[in-house]
């Protein structure tokens, strides 16, 4: 071949390779070629192609059908009639046995309403569960304050209840009758800053309601002058019990024990002689008990049974009838030092027929509570006795007041006394007191001196 013709068929198929257009004229121009190299540095993709299509020839026209996708329904799947909403759905169904290349699907199952699965459901408020009328009356407690918003038109709740005001309420009734029934046999703790008294203990009466056990020993000594035992002492060895059924009603055991009389005269009717004593006890009610103001009232009859020895004269008339009224009050509670409490009790004996002597008492009570920590007590405190008509049961010239009732001739003779003491709280429930007790003025009978000690034992 000439030089001229190689050149020529060179050059031809050079400008073919760099221009496929110009290589061929009569074609009509298209989008050729794949998309744009990725720049450098980042990772390849690889486009997907509808592998059941050939792919395009190069330079050839590129329709969207050639490369989108064809969406291909599952097998068992039917179509909706024309016109039906769409709704979405899942299936769940048997996993693929392993190695399944997913030509075969699975059998069909029945679809689940997609609001099962993404939990777009519309929820509900929350509703509380119903009451239960059982628990309410097993666990509901009573509550003063309460009550007393009922008692102002008040609904249980709190809410206004027209209807509240006059509603009758058993248990309220009850409550304000006989007290709180939170804590049966519970002694009313709302007012532990005050403490029992000492001396006097058959007749001193503490006006809260309590439930406690107070073992209690009595040495009294006889005056040397008195002419029908000359000297010696009398004693007391026993206890007294209280039971507070609710903060108001409660039962009280004054006197259980035994006693002794020893004189020095000999021979005489008073020497050496022991046995048991009189029985005493005394419903109790407080009527009044402000916890707030911290006062509190109280009022008791108290029956003096004469079951005792006669040996010791624990056996005198048939009974005894004690009406009494007790009253306590705590005041300066901001004083730093701490603060007083006050207690004072009155009452008249009088017998159910002549044989006893009658007499009336009064006692007063003076305490500090030291520094406020409700632990010792510092105390004095003031009784006074005096016998209104004579017995008929012996001659004695002398009455023994609370120990003896001789049913002797002592009507108009008195005798106020002082006694110095103390109580200590160990706990709550356990409290230790003493006082040494002297007269002051009248008619010493067969009082020269007391000694009282008691511990307390309270729930």
């Amino acid at each position: 071949m000439p030089r001229a013709a190689w050149v020529a068929a060179v050059a031809l198929l050079t400008a073919g390779v760099l221009n496929p257009a110009a290589a061929q004229p009569l074609a009509p121009s298209a989008p050729v070629g794949g998309p744009p190299p990725p720049p450098l540095g980042s990772t390849p993709v690889t486009p997907t192609r509808n592998l059941d299509r050939p792919p395009p020839v190069l330079g050839s026209p590129v329709s969207v059908e050639d490369v989108a996708p064809r969406a291909v329904a599952p097998a068992g799947f039917t179509a909706p009639p024309a016109g039906t909403p769409l709704q979405r759905a899942a299936a769940f169904g048997a996993p693929s046995a392993a190695g399944s290349d997913g030509v075969d699907p699975p059998a069909p199952v029945a679809p689940v309403p997609a609001a099962r699965v993404d939990g777009t459901r519309a929820k509900t408020a929350y509703q509380p569960p119903a009451a239960d009328p059982v628990n309410e009356f097993l666990f509901k407690r009573s509550d003063l304050k309460d009550r007393d918003g009922r008692a102002a038109g008040k609904s249980a709740s709190g809410t206004d209840d027209p209807l509240a005001a006059r509603k009758f309420d058993v248990g309220e009734q009850f409550d304000k009758a006989f007290g709180a029934r939170g804590d049966w046999f519970k002694s009313d703790h709302c007012l532990d800053s005050f403490i029992s008294p000492v001396s006097n203990p058959f007749l001193f009466e503490d006006p809260r309601s309590l439930t406690e056990v107070r073992p209690i020993f009595i040495y009294q000594g006889v005056p040397s002058k008195q002419p029908d035992f000359g000297g010696g002492h009398t004693t007391f060895f026993g206890t007294q019990a209280r039971l507070a059924f609710t903060d108001r009603w409660s039962l009280v055991l004054n006197k259980f024990g035994g006693d002794t009389i020893n004189g020095k005269n000999d021979p005489s009717p008073f020497h050496n002689q022991t046995g048991f004593a009189e029985i005493w006890l005394s419903p109790k009610y407080t009527f009044y008990r402000d916890v707030d103001a911290g006062t509190i009232a109280a009022g008791g009859l108290q029956f003096q049974i004469p079951v005792g020895s006669k040996s010791t004269y624990q056996n005198t008339g048939t009974l005894s009838l004690v009406p009494y009224v007790s009253y306590a009050q705590n005041f300066l509670r901001d004083f730093r030092l701490g603060s007083f409490n006050v207690m004072a009790t009155t009452g008249y004996s009088f017998s159910v027929n002549r044989d006893r002597s009658d007499y009336y008492y009064l006692s007063g009570h003076l305490d500090f509570d030291v520094a406020g920590l409700h632990r010792f007590y510092p105390l004095l405190e003031l009784n006074w006795l005096v016998n209104t008509t004579n017995g008929r049961t012996t001659t004695i010239g002398s009455e023994g007041r609370d120990l003896i009732n001789f049913g002797g001739q002592a009507s108009g003779s008195g005798l106020l006394t002082i006694a110095l003491g103390g109580r200590v709280k160990i706990t709550e429930s356990a409290q230790l007191g003493a006082a040494f007790e002297l007269p002051l003025a009248g008619k010493r009978d067969l009082f020269d001196y007391r000694f009282t000690l008691d511990f307390i034992l309270r729930y």
